[in-house]
């Protein structure tokens, strides 16, 4: 296959907007583009946050556990500030 150079700005410009919706749907079903920036419209998806299922779970988490301070055990204490010496 021949090396063809192309200007990025000219190949954006000639797309319509249902060639750049495609580009976008390659993009994240190749793992170039995070899953969810997208909605189920096709538009750009105005929750998203840049983060991940995963992060996103994990900050829920956190989330519901900063209201149980009183509820944790001696032992769930100490292993918080073994975390927090670690990374804060």
């Amino acid at each position: 296959m021949p090396n063809v150079d192309i200007d990025i700005d000219d190949f954006l410009w000639s797309c319509s907007k249902r060639d750049i919706t495609d580009l976008i749907d390659a993009l994240v079903e190749d793992g170039h583009l995070p899953k969810g920036l997208i909605n189920h419209k096709g538009k750009l998806n105005q929750e998203y946050t840049g983060k991940g299922r995963l992060e996103e779970d994990f900050l829920d988490k956190l989330e519901k556990l900063k209201d149980k301070y009183y509820s944790l055990t001696s032992e769930e204490e100490e292993f918080f500030e073994r975390l927090f010496k670690k990374y804060l």
